[in-house]
């Protein structure tokens, strides 16, 4: 079961993330994002787990020592909907750490274009 503090993170996170607030980045990982704050990092990714999709959250230190973790299962009896919660996090921070947005603005600009 999940701390009360990371109950608070996971939802000011998704919130903020869905607000396009936080600076989600490419890791190394194929489909493992991650945001910097000042001496600790977050980083949000999904993992197959006895035969379902399981999205979790790991905090790291300043070493890149992870210190914690929680997924959707640790936190449904805190937060409702808590799988759906955390997919529409890894999928907005995937979209701001991809450039979807960006790509998106720039090519419906060049079909916007007249010739």
């Amino acid at each position: 079961m999940a701390s009360d503090k990371m109950v608070e993170l996971v939802k000011k996170l998704v919130q903020r993330t869905v607000e396009g607030k936080v600076p989600w980045e490419q890791t190394e990982s194929d489909g493992v994002f991650q945001a910097a704050f000042p001496g600790y990092a977050v980083r949000i990714f999904s993992r197959l787990e006895e035969n379902r999709f399981d999205y979790v959250l790991c905090l790291f230190n300043e070493e890149g020592v992870k210190i914690e973790e929680v997924t959707d299962v640790d936190l449904r009896d805190k937060i409702p909907a808590a799988f759906l919660i955390m997919k529409e996090m890894h999928d907005a921070a995937r979209r701001k750490a991809m450039g979807v947005e960006e790509a998106l603005d720039r090519i419906l600009a060049e079909l916007d274009k007249e010739n």
